[in-house]
């Protein structure tokens, strides 16, 4: 396991405002110069589907330059040196105007060094009844800190009571940059609901009052440490519910999916029985096509593969590609920051892969930065997507790297993949 990244990740700024879009029903006022902007609705864009026109006349009001999201007061010198306070009044009057469920405002970094009462700017204009400000988005923190630390400032404007209910939980650690989050998340609502156990939140493509059923849930699941630990751990500071983080990170592939849900009825009232026959339907399917496709090629077992993701999503990736598959691992990189024990895991694990750079590889995963980089620096043929930003690739169809479908998809794109890749 190796750790250095050759690439720019996003930060703790990026992710602020990426979490507070991902809600519904709310919008997020950047304050800072367009440069700031473009980027942040591009992505959210993209990935909410909230926009129904690319067109930037479609968008023609002065704050939002030709894009449906993320709002921004375009400072210029002049403000840096005088204040922001009267193109921010002015979008706050703007916004006033749409009635959103909560509007938050979000410092740019250089915007931060100004000063401005952003609070006082707020309780003056009054734009939403959920209202709140983030003077200083940590330009050089991770991107699950501010993850985190966006969802918390909006939780502590909201008036949450402890009403715990039987076989309520909530799934935390979903964000926008995750691969297919959408299809992720109705997908463990579905298998969950299947055992028997319902959902209260996963602040996640949620409004406010579904939000509010958080505090429903008698067991938080951190589906992502890396963006949801923090979290849980105010949670359970706020409003007394415990915790579980699963052994075997998010439930990806056959192996770690397995586990995930055995361990979750160690913990609350939870029926395995529906989750079992889809896995074994599931595994019955993969059986047939990896048993046509090693009969006549040999693979996957023995093939070669790199690997760049948060130790959560490489550690079940690791147990479904190597030792469900029979893949080699030559290279793993590894960002964010980890529970301990998923860290520990995946180090353990590639002991016996001794790391090379040199070594040649049939398919890389990562997000669309790594494939591209792959596919252009080392030749690759194949890159599988298992993180945003994407290539750019349309997916119509709602598609997810969780549970049993999820699982046969990676397969579908790894077989698809060294087929074209030999």
């Amino acid at each position: 396991m190796y750790d250095s990244l050759t690439k720019i990740l996003p930060d703790s700024f990026t992710s602020m405002i990426f979490a507070l879009e991902a809600l519904r029903g709310g919008t997020v006022l950047l304050n800072g110069p367009t440069g700031c902007k473009f980027y942040h609705a591009a992505v959210v864009g993209g990935v909410s589907m909230r926009s129904f026109s690319y067109d930037p006349l479609d968008y023609p009001s002065e704050f939002y330059f030709g894009q449906g999201q993320v709002p921004c007061t375009y400072l210029d010198s002049h403000d840096y040196v005088f204040g922001s306070k009267d193109k921010l009044s002015r979008l706050l009057e703007f916004v006033k105007q749409r009635s959103f469920d909560f509007v938050a405002v979000v410092n740019s970094p250089g915007a931060a060094l100004i000063g401005d009462d952003l609070e006082a700017l707020l309780r003056e204009s009054q734009p939403a009844s959920v209202m709140f400000a983030l003077d200083t988005p940590g330009f050089s923190q991770t991107y699950g800190k501010g993850h985190q630390d966006a969802l918390i400032a909006l939780l502590e404007q909201l008036p949450l009571a402890r009403k715990p209910e039987r076989g309520y939980v909530n799934l935390l650690g979903f964000t926008l940059m995750d691969k297919y989050a959408h299809g992720n998340r109705r997908e463990m609502i579905q298998l969950l609901k299947d055992g028997g156990v319902a959902v209260g939140s996963t602040l996640f493509d949620e409004s406010i009052d579904q939000i509010t059923n958080l505090s429903k849930a008698e067991l938080n699941i951190v589906v992502s440490p890396e963006n949801g630990l923090s979290l849980a751990k105010y949670l359970e500071k706020r409003l007394g519910i415990p915790y579980f983080i699963p052994t075997l990170g998010q439930p990806v592939g056959f192996p770690a999916c397995e586990r995930f849900f055995e361990e979750l009825a160690e913990q609350i009232a939870f029926d395995l029985e529906p989750v079992i026959r889809s896995m074994n339907s599931a595994r019955r399917r993969a059986y047939y096509f990896l048993s046509r496709y090693t009969s006549l090629l040999g693979m996957p077992k023995g093939a070669a593969y790199r690997l760049y993701g948060n130790y959560s999503l490489a550690l079940p990736l690791l147990h479904f590609l190597t030792r469900y598959l029979g893949m080699i691992p030559v290279e793993l990189v590894c960002s964010g920051v980890p529970a301990v024990t998923h860290q520990r895991q995946v180090e353990e694990f590639m002991k016996p892969f001794p790391r090379n750079e040199n070594a040649e590889a049939e398919i890389c995963f990562g997000d669309g930065n790594d494939v591209a980089a792959s596919v252009l620096k080392k030749g690759y043929r194949c890159g599988i997507e298992i993180a945003e930003p994407s290539m750019g690739y349309l997916d119509v169809y709602e598609k997810t790297l969780f549970g049993p479908r999820g699982a046969l998809f990676i397969l579908e794109q790894v077989l698809n993949g060294l087929k074209f890749s030999r």
